[in-house]
């Protein structure tokens, strides 16, 4: 099981400033009270290479975000088990106070997604 989180930066914020709290404050912080995923990684979106493809012309406009985070789980019981522990205030109350420091709280969009991989085309020589 995976969690995807497409998260903004809060305004005023430099998207630099904005990657160099989240690493440093709110992932310690969430693996420190929510350690039920076997695995947490943030996808920074590179300024230095935009993706634009010919195919799709100029025409593409996708999401705003700056960063996509991927949560996995090894269950649907450890994934619950993340849910019900952010129901506690003594959990969630801080979670919720350092996301107000860095995120656009606003514009989070969380989607649970089932991932199928495909093997890489170019084979190691």
């Amino acid at each position: 099981m995976k969690l995807l989180c497409l998260l903004k930066r809060k305004a005023g914020m430099t998207a630099q400033e904005f990657r160099d709290y989240y690493e440093a404050n709110h992932v310690p912080l969430v693996t420190r009270l929510l350690p039920f995923f076997t695995a947490y990684e943030r996808n920074y979106r590179n300024p230095e290479h935009e993706f634009a493809p010919a195919h799709v012309g100029n025409q593409f406009t996708g999401p705003d975000f700056d960063v996509v985070t991927e949560i996995s789980f090894a269950s649907a019981e450890d994934y619950r088990r993340m849910l019900a522990a952010l129901e506690d205030p003594a959990i969630g109350e801080p979670i919720r106070r350092d996301e107000e420091n860095f995120l656009d709280r606003d514009s989070l969009a969380l989607y649970m997604v089932d991932t199928i991989s495909s093997p890489g085309a170019i084979t190691p020589s």
